[in-house]
C-alpha cells in the first residue's frame, strides 16, 4: 500500500527480455538505506518487488500482466520513474491509498507551463471516468493527484512547482503514455453495491 507522494526518481539503468516478461534495474539515488529483499516499492504507479539489491540500485521482475496493463512496455534504458517505498503504519498519509494496481493508461493530450507549474490533459476512457470526480484523488504515474477539472473524455490536473521538481513529469510531453489508478474506494462502492459495469 502506498500514498502516492513520491520521494523522488530513480533511473531505469538496463532493462531486458526473459521469458516471463522484462528484469529491470534501477538506480536508487534517494538515499533509501532501509531496501531489503521482498519489499514492495511504487515505480511509476506500478507496486513491484524487489528481488535483488546491488549497492544503490535494485532489481524488479515486470510479468506479461503488468506489461499488457501499464506503460512499463514503453520504459527503456534512461526513463526515469517516480519511486515510493510502501506506506508504513506510523506514516502520515498525505495522499491517498494507492495500490500499485494500475487500471488502465493514459495519453497526455495537452500540457500549459506556466512560471514553474503546469496544468496536464489526460485522456480517460468512459468505463473509468465513473470513478472520477471533480477536487477528488486520482493516481497518475505513480502521484496522488486532484482533479480539476473532469471533461466528457478527458481530466485536467495542476501540478505544483515542488511536484515539477521532484518528480518525472518535467520530461513528459503530449502523447506520452501514463499509468492510472482510479480511487479504490469508488470500486469497493460499485462492487458492494452490485452496480453493473
Amino acid at each position: 500500500m502506498f500514498t502516492g507522494i513520491a520521494e523522488g526518481t530513480g533511473k531505469l539503468i538496463s532493462i531486458h527480455a526473459t521469458q516471463d516478461g522484462y528484469d529491470a534495474i534501477i538506480e536508487n539515488t534517494n538515499s533509501f538505506e532501509d531496501l531489503n529483499i521482498n519489499d514492495s516499492i511504487c515505480c511509476s504507479g506500478i507496486c513491484l518487488t524487489i528481488v535483488e539489491i546491488n549497492g544503490q540500485d535494485f532489481k524488479v521482475q515486470l510479468v506479461q500482466e503488468t506489461l499488457d496493463k501499464t506503460n512499463a512496455k514503453t520504459w527503456k534504458k534512461g526513463t526515469l520513474l517516480n519511486l515510493e517505498r510502501a506506506l508504513l503504519p506510523n506514516t502520515r498519509l498525505g495522499g491517498h491509498y494507492v495500490q500499485g494496481h494500475v487500471d488502465a493508461t493514459s495519453k497526455i493530450l495537452k500540457i500549459e507551463t506556466f512560471d514553474q507549474s503546469a496544468r496536464y490533459t489526460f485522456s480517460m476512457e468512459e468505463h473509468f471516468l465513473k470513478y472520477v470526480i471533480e477536487k477528488g484523488y486520482i493516481c497518475v504515474d505513480g502521484l496522488s493527484l486532484t482533479v480539476a477539472k473532469k471533461n466528457k473524455t478527458s481530466i485536467e490536473i495542476a501540478l505544483i512547482p515542488h511536484t515539477m521538481k521532484i518528480t518525472n513529469f518535467h520530461q513528459k510531453n503530449v502523447e506520452d503514455e501514463v499509468n492510472i489508478e482510479v480511487d479504490m474506494f469508488a470500486k469497493y462502492i460499485e462492487n458492494y453495491m452490485g452496480i453493473k459495469k
